[in-house]
């Protein structure tokens, strides 16, 4: 499980160090790499265990912070030549994938 917990902590910090190398650290984005970040703080170093429905709710508010970046800027990238954001897409996909499958194990629900 902690191996799990440090890819997607591996994933939070690549996306904000990508983005601050290339000077367009977005709020938003930024915000939800820290939501993730946050939680998997708590998760693995709180004693007390967290709900599925309670990380359910985290990496829901990840998904509703990058939908509403991309409510606001757009599915392109004009400072990439209107290149589609498809680093973006790759990273929420995989975090949300691996964040659930965290979720799941750490409930027992998988084995």
């Amino acid at each position: 499980l902690k191996t799990l917990g440090i890819g997607i902590a591996l994933i939070q910090f690549f996306d904000v160090m990508l983005h601050a190398a290339i000077d367009q650290l977005e709020f938003l984005r930024v915000t939800s790499n820290l939501v993730i970040l946050s939680w998997l703080v708590f998760l693995f170093f709180n004693k007390r265990m967290i709900k599925p429905s309670a990380s359910f709710g985290i990496i829901s508010l990840y998904l509703f912070l990058n939908l509403l970046f991309l409510a606001q800027a757009g599915l392109t990238n004009p400072a990439q030549d209107g290149a589609p954001r498809t680093l973006l897409f790759i990273l929420v996909i995989l975090t949300i994938l691996l964040s659930t499958l965290l979720t799941h194990q750490r409930s027992g629900h998988i084995s």
